[in-house]
């Protein structure tokens, strides 16, 4: 049993993340006094349009941080090449799940549009694992590379109920690889693919039955991990060339002394992978320095996104009133 990277396209793009940011005073934009939050979140709302992200500053200091993903080597993405339109002011590593971050800072100058450009080009290649031996080892279940893989967190929360699902399913599995792929079967037969799903979370898509390619996911993740298979998500984008591309999820799980295994429930290829993907990012729970420990608007929990895809943005102003926040973010893959 073994991983195959084959036939390499070549891939050229271009990703722009931007973000026209709002300072609405109480006093100079509403002229009012004793107003509401919510009153004043409605007003900015009709102001800047139902697209943008309104919220109550906090009176805690200026701050706007952006945290990106770079497009970087991966197994099947090869020959890498970056260009970014502005210096990052720290690009560290996410040591965890391999991932390399690029972190701005904008808090000097936070109201305006800021924009930050990444031109690369990569060779993105087809993965088939070849099954001709069916046995997988056990896996070394002290090292660190199980415990995070194989434990609960945040949209992948494994509950009574998903595990004793996932224990259901896997019953007849002889093998981890055949475990997996009876949770990938069931998952596919399972829920209804809704595209731009909102139902965040394991859970959710469980109960509903219904999920995006993101939801479904989460949730083959989590049943994966309920009966010990390390599983992480896949953060990026699928398209043919010359067209603007989506922005997608799929997972990968481990087998010991194979590697790891890529699953896309929303496209149902089990064990192999086209190459039509641009990859931001691995794993879940990425620690982004310079952080704040919680943020529930930004969804930051302890200095940590769930993901990156590629972008992660926290957001404050000192001064009473309400800040309005458009974001809008597109990738171009071109021949």
């Amino acid at each position: 049993m073994k991983i195959e990277y084959k036939n390499p396209q070549k891939r050229r793009g271009i990703f722009i993340w931007e973000a026209d940011v709002n300072f609405l005073s109480r006093k100079r934009d509403f002229e009012l006094k004793g107003v509401g939050e919510k009153e004043i979140v409605e007003r900015a709302k009709k102001k800047y349009g139902e697209d943008a992200l309104c919220f109550p500053s906090s009176g805690r200091e200026d701050s706007f941080l952006v945290w990106l993903s770079h497009i970087k080597e991966w197994d099947s993405q090869k020959e890498v090449e970056e260009n970014w339109n502005m210096e990052a002011e720290k690009n560290y590593e996410d040591r965890e799940n391999g991932n390399t971050i690029g972190f701005f800072n904008f808090s000097k100058n936070i109201s305006g549009r800021k924009q930050i450009k990444i031109n690369f080009s990569l060779q993105a290649h087809e993965v088939e694992l070849n099954t001709e031996e069916w046995s997988t080892k056990e896996y070394d279940k002290s090292s660190s590379l199980y415990r995070k893989y194989t434990k609960s967190d945040r949209w992948i929360g494994q509950t009574d109920d998903i595990v004793t699902l996932a224990k259901e399913i896997t019953k007849n599995g002889s093998t981890y690889f055949s475990m997996a792929k009876a949770i990938y079967n069931w998952v596919i037969e399972s829920i209804d693919y809704r595209e731009g799903d909102r139902k965040r979370g394991a859970i959710k898509v469980f109960q509903s039955k219904e999920g995006s390619a993101a939801e479904m996911s989460f949730l083959c993740v989590t049943l994966m991990r309920s009966v010990g298979v390390p599983t992480r998500l896949v953060s990026g984008a699928w398209g043919e060339v010359e067209k603007k591309q989506d922005f997608h999820f799929w997972l990968e799980f481990y087998l010991q002394d194979v590697g790891w295994v890529p699953v896309d429930c929303a496209k149902k290829m089990f064990g192999k992978l086209d190459n039509k993907r641009t990859i931001f990012s691995k794993g879940e729970s990425i620690f982004l320095e310079k952080a704040p420990e919680n943020s529930d608007l930004f969804k930051i929990n302890y200095k940590r996104t769930f993901f990156l895809q590629p972008e992660a943005v926290y957001i404050n102003n000192s001064e009473e009133g309400v800040l309005a926040l458009k974001q809008n973010k597109y990738l171009l893959v071109k021949d």
